[in-house]
């Protein structure tokens, strides 16, 4: 039996259909708005995100150079590889394991590391790992390949890497910075003009993840960084460094030492080292072997992990440090030609004036003694500069009063920094006018008590040499595109006049002085017009508040060359010697010499020798071998040696010679001859006495009463110079005639 629906059960029916109907189209009409407006923003970017990978390509930071265009930093080409784990998650996930194990092999990472990374199924960008060169990127391009990956899922991503071609070399100026564009040196100081813009490649990729045609692509190439010429010569920071590596070595610095060369004229720094330093291809690597030890000592004591941590990060702020401008020090005597060329200036003393030295000086009560502590007597003023007087300047600032002294100490730019272009330059720590009393002015006129930087004792002395004009220092020539257009240049900047012509050309008559009496310093060259100063102070900070037992010292000094129109200012600084010397004139003094010896010629600056300096000069001796006795007497008074024959000359030929032939030995020195067929047993032979103490006048009559020769080395040769070491030790046998090679030294405050 069927029962047929009634007219209003069809007209419910109807209704209830038109009614779900209804409400079926408004729930998918609210969806549709929900996810077409609402959600439509994140829609697009979880689509983009599945279909679009972008990324950066690092610019190339600019290059640097020093002045002759010689590389001392520069970006070659390296990748990144890239793994997006939410594309293996989509794509390859069977193929997971497989990929991670491959890419460990061919990127010598971890396999553990890279499958942790894989977890996180989220991540759309993980760098496998950071600037792997072009043959890494073959590898894992063929490994994609091969294996018919996804190109979405592993890529390589163009970067840059920074290298140092020099590895230390200049490494305290040229810097280096990190991923967060943090760091030191020329390298922070300059970033904006090295960086570059970095650029953006964009690919699209279908539903399974394959790239799309190249019209889908969209690539913003990098704009590479600006580079940079700097006035630093590279040949010249080597001879700098050299010789301040010495130095540290030899008198056991505690706390590094430092070095300027500065061009007087023009402000432009071609040399600057802080030794030891650090290599910026690896700057966390702890440089100075004494702080590796201090931190291996830690470890062997069970210091905690974290003051371990503690420590190195000291060390390397000290090692990354510039010391000639980030770290200040008592600069001592040398201050004293600043006091002398402000005193001349005001013309409240001349050269004419004198001054006595009792060993001590009483100012207010206080006792202020001189490094001689049986005095100098009486003294001008050049024999007070001479001599490093103390109470001589300490006469001379009162002379000054504290009114003209401060004047002139802001005039010669301490009491501001220098502005060189070069990061963490530290600000002076000084006695201003409305504290100093007359102990302060008497202490501060001859070094003591204010601490300045290196760079503004460069630009002090300068001023007092060139004419008295005050520059602003600076480590960069120009800036320059990637087409070599300059777009910046560096100009001599003078900020102001300190002294006159006239005081600046008597200064240097003073300092000349200085170098060449009584035979010369420890600074003299034969054959060049050297003025200077040197300096020795106490560091007495430390030992006042209670954390040094023991006074700690700086030694300094400052020279310029030639004086007569002065090219270059040289100061070096020696921090905290422990060998027992502790003068700037004993210290400092030969690094100055030593450099200038080695660079004076490459700066096209050449001796000039007096007739007395010829007759002094080294000769090397010639070789004579073969000839006869007359010929080869000839050869060697033409060389400026003496001859000794020994056996017949009678049809024989020179067939032995001492010293040997390329040996450098003193004009006027003697060779001994062997003639014929002399058996080497019939060869003379001298016994080496010990010279060390002796003045160079004592020491050439002990080995020439020897038979022996004499080389002379270190600059001093005057009455006050003593022999320091002597090439071959006393007490051993040698054959007549050998040169034995003696150091002399002055070890007092002169100079």
């Amino acid at each position: 039996m069927s029962i047929k629906p009634t007219k209003s059960m069809r007209n419910r029916i109807v209704w209830v259909t038109i009614f779900s109907a209804f409400l079926f189209a408004g729930y998918v009409s609210v969806k549709l708005f929900d996810a077409g407006i609402v959600k439509s923003g994140d829609m697009q970017s979880m689509a983009n995100e599945q279909q679009q990978s972008s990324f950066t390509i690092k610019a190339h930071r600019g290059t640097i150079y020093d002045r002759n265009n010689k590389v001392l930093a520069q970006s070659t080409a390296a990748w990144d590889i890239i793994i997006a784990p939410s594309y293996i998650e989509l794509y390859e996930k069977d193929n997971r394991e497989f990929i991670c194990k491959g890419l460990s092999k061919i990127l010598d990472v971890e396999y553990e590391t890279l499958a942790k990374a894989c977890e996180d199924t989220s991540n759309g960008y993980y760098i496998a790992k950071k600037r792997v060169n072009r043959d890494v990127v073959e590898a894992v391009d063929s490994f994609i390949l091969k294996n018919n990956l996804k190109k979405t899922s592993i890529y390589a991503v163009e970067n840059s890497v920074r290298s140092y071609p020099n590895g230390s070399l200049a490494s305290s100026v040229i810097g280096f910075i990190n991923e967060n564009e943090e760091g030191y040196g020329i390298e922070a100081y300059y970033n904006e003009y090295l960086k570059g813009v970095d650029g953006r490649y964009i690919t699209v990729t279908d539903a399974d993840g394959d790239a799309m045609p190249y019209e889908h692509e969209a690539r913003y190439e990098a704009i590479d960084g600006n580079s940079l010429v700097l006035t630093i010569d590279e040949t010249l920071q080597y001879y700098l460094e050299k010789n301040l590596e010495t130095t540290v070595s030899q008198h056991k610095l505690e706390n590094r030492s430092t070095g300027i060369i500065m061009n007087a004229k023009t402000g432009a720094i071609v040399a600057m080292a802080t030794y030891p330093g650090f290599d910026p291809n690896d700057p966390s690597y702890v440089f100075f072997e004494k702080d590796r030890l201090t931190l291996a000592q830690m470890s062997d004591d069970g210091k905690t992990e974290d003051e371990i941590h503690e420590k190195r990060q000291e060390i390397w702020g000290r090692q990354w440090q510039n010391k000639a401008v980030s770290e200040l020090y008592i600069p001592g005597s040398v201050f004293k030609m600043f006091t002398c060329a402000a005193a001349l200036e005001e013309e409240v003393v001349s050269l004419d004036s004198t001054f006595t030295c009792m060993g001590v000086a009483d100012v207010a009560g206080t006792k202020i003694r001189c490094w001689n502590s049986g005095g100098h007597g009486t003294s001008t003023l050049t024999e007070a500069m001479i001599r490093s007087c103390n109470p001589a300047f300490i006469a001379i600032g009162q002379l000054l009063g504290e009114d003209k002294f401060s004047k002139y100490f802001e005039a010669f730019g301490f009491t501001e920094k220098t502005g060189i272009d070069l990061p963490g330059e530290a600000q002076s720590l000084y006695v201003p006018l409305e504290r100093m009393g007359i102990v302060e002015l008497s202490s501060s006129a001859f070094g003591q008590t204010n601490k300045v930087t290196p760079i503004q004792m460069v630009a002090a002395a300068a001023a007092v040499v060139n004419g008295g004009k005050l520059l602003t220092p600076y480590v960069v020539d120009k800036i320059i595109d990637s087409n070599g257009n300059v777009i910046k240049s560096a100009e001599t900047i003078v900020k102001r006049q300190v002294i006159s012509e006239e005081t600046s050309a008597t200064m240097r008559q003073i300092l000349e002085d200085v170098v060449t009496f009584n035979g010369g310093s420890n600074a003299y060259i034969s054959g060049y017009r050297i003025g200077g100063k040197s300096g020795t102070s106490e560091k007495i900070d430390d030992y006042n508040s209670g954390k040094t037992e023991e006074l700690r010292y700086v030694a300094t000094f400052c020279a310029v060359v030639p004086i007569n129109d002065p090219e270059y200012v040289m100061l070096v600084v020696c921090d905290e010697p422990t060998s027992g010397y502790i003068y700037g004139s004993a210290i400092a003094a030969p690094v100055v010499s030593a450099v200038f010896k080695e660079g004076l010629e490459y700066l096209n600056i050449y001796p000039e020798y007096t007739a007395e300096e010829l007759a002094q000069q080294d000769v090397t001796v010639p070789y004579v071998a073969g000839y006869n006795s007359i010929r080869a007497e000839g050869m060697l008074t033409a060389a400026g040696l003496k001859a000794e024959i020994i056996g017949s000359t009678d049809g024989t030929v020179v067939t032995g010679q001492v010293p040997i032939s390329g040996t450098v030995m003193p004009s006027g020195g003697t060779v001994l001859l062997y003639m014929g067929d002399i058996p080497l047993s019939d060869y003379r032979f001298s016994k080496v006495p010990n010279v060390i103490g002796m003045t160079v006048e004592e020491a050439n009559k002990a080995l020439t009463d020897a038979g022996l020769n004499i080389c002379v080395t270190g600059s001093a040769t005057g009455s006050e110079a003593k022999a320091v070491t002597q090439s071959i030790e006393a007490g051993l046998t040698v054959y007549r005639g050998s040169v034995v090679e003696v150091n002399f030294l002055i070890n007092d405050e002169t100079g």
